[in-house]
Order: structure tokens, then C-alpha cells, then sequence
């Protein structure tokens, strides 16, 4: 009886790994590794392309840069979740800037679901060239959209997270979507084979795969992939300091566009800045003010994760409302965090390991609090 329920067991195993390769692929890197679930320094476990600094810029330093300190309450919050890297820019000037060994301002890390926004902003800067229109069915370009009611889903559809399409998003599951787009071999065929579950349009649920599918449209219609993208469009304008990495989904494959763009904090903080810019630098007017607008204003539709009426996502960046002031932000799994305070002009970049739970109620992470009061405590402590 034993041996009959031990075969049934490793018959199961065989099943399950021949159904989820990808599975097995986790576990090699968490026996490893130690760590269990994707972390923010995997860049060589997987397939890359490279993203060359071609004319780097570093930051002015702010008068002040050098003699502030983090908030005495903030030290443990940050050693709790394993910060790596806390920067505050205050008038495109580097205000405070702090690392956790062996981490510095040289060594790039994941950026997870901050891709995300990056991946928007290539839309955005298409969008102003007049490539593609953000109410343009994704069929207009990608053949797969062209039945099964994947017909009606628009580009904005995309962006707003909005699209109805199945997808499991959860953080947790070894077996989920989610896990097979970050260790799988094959997010083309993923796109696929999903299928639509909700009139698009009409729920927001957000869903990983949304962006994959906005890279993927974006090289049918460019021609280059969106690593090349940043490579050519953004990097140079936005003068990174350092090279980037975009990890892949296997060798000679496709960037894994719903995360894993290794950068250092530095160049995370341009990404903000060019926001808080109205989508221009020095002059270069990237991507139109109406799409920094549009991508910091909550669309109003029913919030399938709070059960209520979404007031915190936009277009591929989230806002939160933080002692009378509005905060912009993209964010990824492990606490990768840049934060614009447009009143102040003020950004707020965090790295690290772990973050919090998010809420169900409002839909942030409480750690995102956490981070916004170090910034805005070192900002308020240099003379105005």
C-alpha cells in the first residue's frame, strides 16, 4: 500500500513538472539561493540584454547633500525590509542618498514591476510620434487579438489594467501566472493562449501580463524590442549614469517586460523626474503632458482587489494620498519605490528586499508610508 501511494506521488510529480517546467526551475534557484520567491539580484540567472549608458549624466548635489540623516524611526523600518538604496531629489538635485552593503550607487537591481511604468512610457513617447494611438485595438497590430472577444481590447485597455483577460497575478503561488512569466521560457506563448473573461473596460484588475503584451506591440510597430527602446529613445535623453540590464525569458528570447529591468537607483530617479517634468528633459518633450496626466489619474472603474471603486492605479502608476498631499508612484514586488510629490517637486527612490503586505482597504503597501515620511522628513529638515 505504501509503495502504491508513493507511485502515485512521484507520478504526480512527473505530471505536475511536465505540465509546469518552470516549477522546478524556482526550486534549483531557491535551493541555491536560500530564498524562496524572485529577489532583486537574479540578474545573472537568466538570459539579459544589455542597455548602454551612451551619455551619462550624474545629478547636481544639493547644497545640503552629505550632512542629513535618516529619521531616527525610519532606521529600523529600512533594516526590517532589507533597504538596499534610499534617495530623496528635491529641484532635480540629490538631496540624501543612502546604501546597505554590499549594495551601492554601481550595482543595478531589479526594478520588478517599475518596468511596468518604464514599459508605459515607451507607449507614451509612441503615442507623441504618432506610431500607435492608445484607443487603437491591440488587434490593429497583433493577429492573436483578432477573435475570441480579444477583438474589443484597446491599448489604453492595457495600460489601465483593464482588459478582462485571465490572468493570476498572485505573488504566492508557485504555480500561478505570475511565476511562469518570471521563470518560464516562453511569454509569447502565454499571450497566446489567454483567454478573456470580462467585457474590457469595464473592471480593473491588475494583471502582469497586460504589459507583456504592450511590449510585444510596441515591436511589431517599432521594429525594436524594449530594451532596444530604452536604448535609443530614453537612456540617451535622460543622460543614465549606468548600464541596464533587461532580463530575458530565454536566451535570444523576449524581455520579461512586466519586470526585470536591472538598473541602478540613480537612473530609477530619472524615470520619476521625467515625469514630474511633464514628460520632458532639457528641452526634449518625450512623451505628451496629457499622458503624465492621464497616467496619474485614477480611472474609475470597479477594483476587483478592494471591492471597491479604484482610486489608486492609473496608466501603469499608482497614486496614494499621504498627509493632505497626493503621491505618484510605481512600485514592484520587493519595495521598489519611486515616488513623486509634485507639489514639492520632490522624489523619493527606495530599494530593497521586502516590503509589506498590501492593504486590501486603500490597495498600497504600509511601508509605502513608511518611506514617504523619511523622504518628506528630509526634506522638510534643510532650509526653505
Amino acid at each position: 500500500m505504501v509503495w502504491l501511494v508513493l507511485m502515485l506521488v512521484v507520478m504526480a510529480l512527473v505530471w505536475l513538472l511536465w505540465r509546469r517546467p518552470f516549477v522546478l526551475r524556482s526550486l534549483r534557484m531557491a535551493y541555491h539561493s536560500g530564498r524562496l520567491g524572485p529577489a532583486i539580484d537574479e540578474q545573472h540567472q537568466f538570459a539579459n540584454k544589455q542597455i548602454v549608458a551612451s551619455d551619462p549624466k550624474s545629478w547636481k548635489l544639493h547644497p545640503a547633500f552629505g550632512t542629513l540623516t535618516l529619521p531616527s524611526k525610519s532606521v529600523k523600518v529600512n533594516e526590517d525590509l532589507g533597504t538596499t538604496a534610499f534617495l530623496v531629489l528635491y529641484k532635480k538635485q540629490l538631496l540624501f542618498e543612502q546604501y546597505w552593503p554590499p549594495f551601492s550607487a554601481d550595482v543595478p537591481t531589479n526594478s520588478f514591476s517599475v518596468a511596468k511604468s518604464v514599459v508605459s512610457t515607451l507607449i507614451g513617447f509612441s503615442a507623441r510620434e504618432g506610431i500607435l494611438d492608445l484607443d487603437d485595438p491591440v488587434a490593429n497590430y497583433l493577429q492573436g487579438f483578432r477573435k475570441n472577444g480579444k477583438e474589443q481590447i484597446t491599448i489604453r485597455h492595457l495600460l489601465t489594467m483593464s482588459s478582462g483577460l485571465s490572468w493570476n497575478e498572485s505573488e504566492g503561488n508557485l504555480f500561478s501566472d505570475n511565476a511562469e512569466a518570471y521563470y518560464g521560457w516562453d511569454t509569447a506563448a502565454m499571450i497566446n493562449r489567454l483567454r478573456v473573461e470580462r467585457t474590457p473596460g469595464e473592471v480593473f484588475e491588475y494583471a502582469s501580463i497586460n504589459t507583456q503584451i504592450l511590449a510585444q506591440l510596441l515591436k511589431v510597430v517599432t521594429g525594436e524590442s524594449v530594451a532596444e527602446l530604452v536604448q535609443n529613445w530614453l537612456w540617451p535623453v535622460i543622460g543614465s549614469e549606468h548600464d541596464a540590464f533587461w532580463n530575458l525569458d530565454r536566451p535570444g528570447g523576449e524581455e520579461k517586460a512586466f519586470c526585470c529591468l536591472y538598473a541602478v537607483p540613480r537612473d530609477f530617479a530619472r524615470l520619476g523626474q521625467l515625469y514630474l517634468n511633464g514628460g520632458s528633459w532639457n528641452g526634449t518633450q518625450l512623451i505628451d503632458p496629457s499622458f503624465v496626466d492621464a497616467s496619474w489619474t485614477a480611472l474609475p472603474l470597479f477594483d476587483s482587489w478592494t471591492n471597491q471603486t479604484n482610486a489608486s492605479y492609473g496608466m501603469h502608476w499608482w497614486m496614494a494620498s499621504y498627509q493632505g498631499h497626493t503621491y505618484y508612484y510605481a512600485r514592484g514586488i520587493r519595495g521598489q519605490y519611486v515616488i513623486c510629490d509634485k507639489a514639492r517637486d520632490l522624489i523619493i527612490v527606495r530599494i530593497g528586499h521586502r516590503r509589506n503586505p498590501v492593504d486590501r482597504h486603500h490597495g498600497h503597501p504600509p511601508d509605502l508610508f513608511d518611506h514617504i515620511y523619511a523622504g518628506v522628513e528630509i526634506f522638510t529638515s534643510i532650509p526653505q
